[in-house]
């Protein structure tokens, strides 16, 4: 639009605004996918709030054997 208005180029025009030209040219998207992953985060959320010493392994084979996820 400045670049219609303006008659400046794309490079100079998106340069003013601060916005780069790939997301200039970016396709809005209609909605953003939801989180399949949402419930297991929450589950290793919860299980690194009660194990704050555990690591990502130790979680991940209690979630994997001990909850059969």
């Amino acid at each position: 639009m400045l670049k219609d208005v303006k008659n400046m180029s794309e490079r100079i025009a998106c340069r003013v605004v601060g916005l780069s030209r790939s997301a200039y040219r970016r396709l809005p998207q209609a909605h953003t996918p939801a989180d399949p992953d949402a419930a297991l985060r929450e589950q290793l959320r919860t299980y690194a709030r009660k194990h704050p010493r555990h690591g990502f392994r130790r979680a991940w084979a209690h979630l994997r054997f001990d909850d059969g996820i």
